[in-house]
C-alpha cells in the first residue's frame, strides 16, 4: 500500500509541474495569443500519458491513476474540443497497453461522461469560484461512479472490486478538489494583477495627460493676451477657437482614454490658428492625412508635438519655416504619424536626452508623450534630427476605429 501511495504521489507531482508551467509561463498571456491553448492541450496530454504510464498498483490485478484531473482540467479550462482530443488520446493509448477489460471499461466511462462534461462546460465558464468547485466535484464524482457500475458490469461485484474502486474515486475525487482550488487561486491572482495594473496604467495615464492641457493653456492665453491691445478682432476669433479647442479637448467619457483622429486634428487645426495670428508668415503648416478619421488615438498627443515643432524647432529662428502633420495607414494595419519641421534641429546629445523624464520642466517633455503611447500600445516615440536642418518625430499605434451606431 506505501508503494501505491508513492506512485499516487508521483503522478500528483508531475501533473503539478506539467499543468503550473502553464499558468505560469503563458496563461498571463493568453488573451492576446490565443495559440496558447495548444500548449494547454500538448501539456495535459502530456500529464494523462504519464498518469497511465505509472500507474499506482493496489495488487497485480488492480492499477489506478488520476487521469481524470488533466482531462477534466482540459474539458473545463480549454474546452469541449480539448476535452474531446484528451479524451481520444487516452483510448488510443489505453489501446495500446492491450485490450482487455480496463480498455472496455475505459471506453464506457468516457462514453457516459463526456457528454455531460461537455455540457456543464459551458455552465463552467460562466461560473464564479464557488460554483466552479462545486461543478469539478460532482463532475469527477459522476465520472468515478460511472467507472465504478462499469468495472462492476465488466468484472462482476466482490469485495475487492468495490474497495479498490472506493480508492480510486476517493483519490481521484481529491485530486480534482485539490488542482481545482489551486487553479482558482492562481486564476484570482492573475485577474486581481491584472486589475491592479489596468488601474495602474489608467492612473498614470491620466496624470501625464494632466500635466499636457495646463501648459498648452498657458501658452494660448499668452499668445491671446498679446493681441489684445493691437489686434482685438483677432483675439476674439482666437478666444472663440481657444474655446471651441477647450469644448472637444474636455469631451471624454469617464476614464475614456481615446479620442478619433478627426477631432484631434480639428483641435490641432484651433490651435495652429492661435500660433498663426502671433508669428504670421513666419509659420507654414503642412498636412499629409490619408487615415481613417474614426481611428482611435490618445488624446492631446499630436498637438503637443506640433507645439513642440513650432516653438522649439522654428521659431527659434527669425526665418520660421514650415511643420509637416502626417498621418497615414500601413500596410500592417496600423496608423504611421509624424510631426516634421524644417527649423534649428538639435544635436544628438540633445535628442538623446529628449526621452528621459523631467529634461524640460517648463515645456513639454517628449517623454511624457512617449510614456502614454508606451503605456497604451507597448511602442515608443522616435526622434530623428539634425542640426540646421530639422526634426522628425513619429511614432506607430493599431487600426483601431471608433464604430458608429445603427451600422
Amino acid at each position: 500500500m506505501l508503494t501505491a501511495m508513492k506512485d499516487f504521489l508521483l503522478q500528483v507531482a508531475m501533473v503539478a509541474t506539467l499543468v503550473y508551467t502553464y499558468q505560469i509561463f503563458f496563461a498571463e498571456r493568453y488573451e492576446r495569443k490565443q495559440h496558447v491553448k495548444l500548449i494547454l492541450t500538448v501539456l495535459l496530454g502530456l500529464s494523462i500519458l504519464f498518469c497511465m504510464t505509472f500507474p499506482a498498483y493496489v495488487n497485480a490485478q488492480f492499477r489506478i491513476d488520476i487521469r481524470i484531473v488533466p482531462l477534466l482540467l482540459g474539458a473545463l479550462y480549454g474546452g469541449w474540443r480539448t476535452g474531446l482530443f484528451l479524451c481520444a488520446l487516452i483510448i488510443l493509448y489505453r489501446v495500446y497497453l492491450g485490450v482487455d477489460t480496463g480498455l472496455i471499461t475505459t471506453v464506457l466511462a468516457l462514453a457516459f461522461s463526456m457528454p455531460v462534461i461537455v455540457y456543464f462546460q459551458k455552465i463552467f465558464t460562466r461560473a464564479l469560484k464557488r460554483k466552479r468547485i462545486f461543478i469539478t466535484l460532482g463532475l469527477s464524482s459522476y465520472y468515478c461512479l460511472v467507472g465504478l457500475i462499469s468495472a462492476i458490469s465488466i468484472r462482476g461485484f466482490s469485495f475487492q472490486v468495490l474497495q479498490v474502486q472506493i480508492i480510486h474515486i476517493s483519490l481521484a475525487v481529491s485530486a480534482v478538489l485539490f488542482f481545482t482550488l489551486l487553479n482558482e487561486t492562481i486564476q484570482d491572482i492573475l485577474r486581481k494583477n491584472r486589475q491592479l495594473q489596468s488601474e495602474a496604467k489608467e492612473a498614470e495615464i491620466a496624470f501625464l495627460r494632466s500635466q499636457i492641457k495646463p501648459h498648452f493653456l498657458y501658452n494660448a492665453l499668452n499668445s491671446i493676451a498679446s493681441l489684445c491691445i493691437d489686434e482685438p478682432r483677432k483675439a476674439e476669433q482666437l478666444t472663440l477657437d481657444l474655446s471651441h479647442y477647450l469644448r472637444g479637448s474636455f469631451d471624454f467619457k469617464h476614464l475614456e482614454s481615446l479620442t478619433t483622429l478627426g477631432k484631434e486634428l480639428e483641435l490641432i487645426e484651433a490651435y495652429i490658428n492661435i500660433e498663426k495670428a502671433r508669428f504670421g508668415n513666419r509659420l507654414q503648416v503642412e498636412y499629409d492625412v490619408d487615415a481613417n478619421p474614426q481611428t482611435r488615438m490618445p488624446p492631446l498627443i499630436l498637438q503637443p508635438l506640433v507645439e513642440n515643432a513650432i516653438r522649439h524647432g522654428l521659431m527659434s529662428n527669425l526665418r520660421g519655416g514650415t511643420v509637416k502633420i502626417a498621418a497615414k495607414m500601413t500596410a500592417a494595419d496600423t496608423v504611421s504619424f509624424a510631426v516634421e519641421d524644417n527649423g534649428s534641429g538639435m544635436s544628438d546629445a540633445t535628442r538623446a536626452g529628449l526621452l528621459k523624464p523631467d529634461v524640460d520642466k517648463k515645456g513639454i517633455g517628449l517623454w511624457n508623450i512617449s510614456q502614454r503611447i508606451e503605456l497604451l500600445y507597448g511602442k515608443r516615440l522616435h526622434i530623428e534630427s539634425a542640426e540646421g536642418i530639422g526634426t522628425k518625430v513619429y511614432f506607430e499605434i493599431p487600426d483601431r476605429q471608433l464604430q458608429r451606431a445603427g451600422g
